[in-house]
């Protein structure tokens, strides 16, 4: 993409390369549980939360990603860093957000390549991030049941379920048996999040109306630095996803 073809929201909004590396350097370090939500599997749990029908608050959410248990409570080095590396959770969900409000149909997941022995093919394999997906949705399961019930939901929720539901039948699992099953079914997912994205748009407007909150898709004229953050963090918008205008 050109410079003159980037969009400044997205720039804002989306975490660097950099950045992803830090997050996910530290969802595998020591400060967290073998229970943590590593960074493909975070990716599809925010997805969840950004495509359903209600969005949680973030002290809801947030302690789903450290595990399931209190206990899992990461061990930060400091107020710095738990503010730093929250942050960065924070906007990714919001990235991912406005991804979706932008072009829902193409929406980019983040999917883990994986290699095999005796086989030089990388795969793709969206199994931790359909994890993820379906732990965002069993967070929030009564919130979700009208689109169990629709006609076209199971069809859409398809592909993910059988990546990353915690039961499956004997059968269902021989459909994601090998590496190219599984990588056949991930590509059917950015299509499906598309759908779903879709079928709860106008539960998702209602709530926000409700709420008192304007969606907008139009990209801001200018953001005051020294309002609160819209992602919802209680901090400045210059102290928390402004933050990323200054670092660039």
């Amino acid at each position: 993409m050109s410079k003159q073809e980037t969009n400044p929201m997205k720039v804002t909004l989306a975490l660097s390369e950099k950045e992803m590396d830090e997050l996910d350097s530290f969802l595998m370090s020591d400060a967290t549980s073998n229970e943590v939500m590593l960074l493909d599997c975070l990716d599809g749990f925010l997805t969840a939360i950004a495509s359903g029908p209600a969005m949680p608050e973030p002290s809801e959410w947030m302690q789903r990603v450290w595990g399931p248990t209190a206990e899992d409570a990461p061990k930060f080095a400091s107020d710095a860093q738990a503010e730093r590396i929250t942050g960065l959770m924070m906007r990714h969900l919001n990235a991912i957000v406005w991804s979706l409000q932008q072009d829902a149909e193409h929406f980019e997941p983040v999917f883990d390549l994986q290699v095999y022995a005796d086989d030089e093919r990388e795969y793709m394999d969206g199994e931790m991030w359909a994890h993820g997906f379906m732990t965002g949705i069993n967070m929030q399961r009564e919130s979700w049941q009208a689109m169990f019930e629709s006609r076209y939901g199971p069809t859409a929720l398809r592909p993910i379920y059988l990546l990353g539901a915690p039961e499956v039948t004997e059968a269902e699992e021989m459909l994601v048996a090998t590496p190219a099953q599984r990588e056949e079914f991930s590509k059917q997912i950015p299509a499906s999040i598309g759908w779903i994205y879709k079928f709860w748009a106008p539960q998702r407007r209602a709530a926000d109306s409700a709420n008192g909150i304007s969606v907008e898709n139009e990209i801001p004229k200018k953001i005051s630095r020294n309002t609160p953050c819209s992602c919802g963090s209680g901090r400045k918008f210059k102290k928390c996803c402004g933050a990323a205008q200054v670092e660039d």
